[in-house]
Parts: C-alpha cells; structure tokens; sequence
C-alpha cells in the first residue's frame, strides 16, 4: 500500500511514468517556511526596486528610437534570465527578475513594431511578434510563474493576431450611417480560429499527462497549462467586437449578432473549466467558474432585447445549464 509521496514516485518511476531526479519541478520555486506576508512584501519590494532601476537604466542611457529600446529590451531580458537562473527561491529576486522581463518584452515589441510594423497591419504584426517572443520565453525563461504569464500572454498576442490579421479596424458594427463591414460567418470563423486551437491543446495536454511527466517536461508544460486556461476563461474578451461592450446608445447594433460572442465566451470558460477539473486544479477550477458567469451577465446586458425577452432567455438558458449538470453528475455516479 502506497502511504507517502516518496512511494507514489517511486512506484510512478519503476513503471516508467515519471522522470528520474528529485522530486518536484526542476523550474519551479521550492516551498520555503517564510510566512506569506513576507513574501508579499518582499515581491512588492522586487517590483519597487525594478521600477526605480528601470528609472535609472532609461535617466542613464536615455535610448531614443526603435534600435536602442531594441537593444535595451534584450539586455533586460538576459538580466531578468540570469535573476531567475541565480536564485530561483527568492521572492524578492524572481520578482526584480519579473519586473526586468515584462519592461523588456514592451522595449522588444516597441523596437520592433517601430522598425517593420508602421501603419498598416500594426497591430497584427506586433501581435505575431509578441507571440513569437512568448513561445520562446516559455521555454527560456527558468521560472514558474513567467511561464504562466508568457502562455497567457501568448493567447492574448494570438487572438490579437486573428482578430486584426482578418481585418485591420477597431469596430465590427460601423456607424450609425454604415452598414455593419463584416459578415456574421467571418466573425465566428474569426472566433473559432483563435481559440479552438487553444481548446484543442488543452485537451491534448490533460490527456497526455502521463507521457510528458515520464518526459520529464512537466516544468515548463504543467506552468503553461495554466496560462493557457487562464487565457481561455479570459481573453476570450479581446476577440469580441468592440461594439457588444456598449451597452446603451447603439441598441440597432446590440440587437443584431453581437450578443453571440459573450455566450461563446461563456462555453470557452466551460472548456477552461473542464481542463482545470483535469489538471486538478481548485483555484483554476473556481476561477473559471466566476469567468463563466461574469460572461453570462455581459449575455445579458449586450441582448439589447426587452426585459421579457431577455428574462426568457435566461430561464431557458438556466435550464439547460442544469439539464447539462444533471446528466454529468448521472454519467459520473456508479
């Protein structure tokens, strides 16, 4: 019988499903006996100090033009690897370390953008950039939670990139004397382009759980499953059009497809959920829960229908809610 965590790992590598070497993530912080609210302020004290160094760097060098934030993004980018290679323990210095990473990644894309992504497509073309740099921050950077904020920032950078690859302007509804520019069928391809995939790799990481922890990656994949969760409860808002978000004034456009996109973000945190429930996950699992209700209340009020219309809507919607939690909890019982 199996009575210690020691055993457990024992047993998983006699019959070759965990790597061999100690126990834990090798990229992950170990647990230290600090209370918590050391720790808080000693992050807070990694930020402080970051911000006054990055003060100091720009007083310092004053980098002006696209080239020198370029370089200036790079070398803060080694600095916060060589931080987080250092002392991966420390509170204070992963933070400093974070700090350094994030003001370098926006010197990065602003160097960049500059050079290449002038005027047309500008956004789209920082947003592949910034994708780009997070897939590979991903995989550099030693540190559990840049992981985690690299995945979910690259689900950002992705949706960005389909949402501005297909079409290049802020509003999908037009103006009052303009008909809408896009149709309802490009719209949700635009959707399912962005985040089936992300759906799609959430379900082939939970179920290949087994074979990437016996791989010995689960340092770098089990940190970007959970941005990638996160992104798929969340970010789901940066591909809707801009117009479901106004909730009075423009009813001519609420009252046409624009209350879609909500309940689309709403399955997307199910999805989320559901990944979360595998991974076995309680703060991602409740996380996910709230992003689908706050989805469901911005449902609500994006309708621009009365309120019959819209109380129908969702008692019909609460139904089949619980018919769909009946039939799981049924499924799940013996």
């Amino acid at each position: 019988m199996i009575e210690s965590t020691e055993q457990l790992l024992h047993e998983l590598r006699a019959r070759g499903l965990a790597a061999d070497g100690p126990a834990g993530d090798p990229g992950s912080s170990h647990a230290t006996n600090r209370p918590w609210y050391v720790s808080l302020l000693l992050g807070a004290a990694g930020w402080i100090a970051g911000i006054f160094l990055l003060i100091f760097v720009f007083m310092l060098f004053k980098p002006e033009g696209a080239g020198p934030a370029l370089v200036v993004g790079l070398v803060l980018l080694a600095a916060a690897w060589g931080l987080f290679k250092v002392d991966r323990e420390g509170a204070f210095v992963s933070q400093l370390a974070l700090a350094l990473s994030v003001a370098g990644q926006f010197a990065v894309l602003y160097g960049i953008g500059d050079t290449f992504f002038k005027g047309t497509r500008e956004i789209a073309g920082i947003a592949l950039v910034a994708l780009v740099l997070q897939v590979a921050l991903i995989v550099a950077m030693p540190n559990r939670l840049h992981r985690t904020m690299s995945a979910l920032f690259a689900c950002m950078a992705w949706a960005l990139l389909v949402r501005y690859g297909l079409w290049d302007q802020a509003e999908w509804g037009g103006s009052r004397d303009t008909p809408a520019a896009h149709s309802l069928g490009l719209a949700l391809l635009g959707w399912a382009i962005a985040w089936l995939p992300v759906g799609g790799l959430l379900y082939v990481v939970a179920h290949r759980e087994p074979t990437w922890i016996a791989q010995g990656r689960q340092a770098i994949v089990r940190p970007a499953v959970v941005g990638l969760i996160v992104g798929l409860a969340v970010a789901t808002l940066l591909s809707q059009p801009f117009d479901s978000f106004r909730w009075g004034g423009r009813t001519e456009v609420q009252q046409g497809w624009l209350a879609i996109w909500p309940l689309l973000s709403a399955l997307a945190a199910l999805g989320a959920l559901a990944a979360a429930f595998a991974m076995g996950n309680r703060g991602l699992t409740a996380m996910c829960v709230v992003a689908a209700l706050v989805h469901v209340s911005h449902f609500y009020y994006a309708m621009g229908a009365t309120l019959l219309i819209k109380s129908a809507t969702m008692i019909v919607l609460g139904a089949l809610l619980l018919a769909a939690a009946h039939h799981l909890k049924q499924k799940a019982s013996p």
